[in-house]
């Protein structure tokens, strides 16, 4: 017997069928973990994110329309439930916490030298607007296509070129400037 495809997980959720919702969430929760990680790079923060869009999931589940895959619903959900829970701890907490400290390597361990490149990189994409970010975080890290980033940005696909422009430039800038103080520092 085949799974059912997530569409028609998300018809019966709909209906009110809770072992179908729990199979949406059991099939996609490292994926909302991984777009929340990658959004705010503290592990502790992207399970809190995780979980509040598993929340949101089963609050907003009657807000998907099949017009597009569930998966790329469900990025923009997790990212907007990311983008919520930073406004919510920022009135709380003003004080920020360093982005990427927790980085687990899957392959080999990279050298010191790429480890701090890869920090920088990091760092530089932390800093980036949010536009930027998001859509460096779909293009660039998740693989989609700028076609498919477009329909989860909600924007054409000539802008999603043009951010991983802006993106790469500005990133480009900042290793630079990086790399120019730890010559001359």
């Amino acid at each position: 017997m085949t799974e059912p495809d997530d569409h028609r997980l998300a018809r019966e959720a709909q209906a009110g069928d809770r072992r179908s919702f729990a199979a949406l969430v059991e099939r996609h929760y490292g994926f909302m973990f991984k777009v929340a990680w990658q959004w705010c790079g503290v592990r502790e923060d992207a399970e809190d994110i995780a979980q509040e869009a598993a929340i949101k999931l089963a609050q907003h589940i009657d807000a998907f329309k099949f017009e597009s895959a569930f998966t790329t619903w469900l990025y923009r959900l997790v990212l907007n439930t990311a983008k919520d829970y930073y406004k919510a701890k920022n009135r709380r907490n003003t004080r920020e916490q360093p982005m990427f400290e927790d980085v687990v390597y899957a392959s080999e361990e990279p050298s010191p030298e790429q480890k701090l490149e890869q920090k920088d990189i990091l760092k530089a994409l932390a800093g980036l607007p949010e536009q930027l970010k998001e859509t460096v975080i779909l293009v660039c890290w998740q693989g989609l296509s700028h076609k498919e980033a477009g329909d989860i940005l909600d924007c054409p696909e000539g802008t999603i070129s043009w951010r991983v422009h802006e993106a790469r430039k500005k990133i480009a800038e900042y290793l630079d400037i990086q790399r120019g103080a730890k010559h001359h520092g």
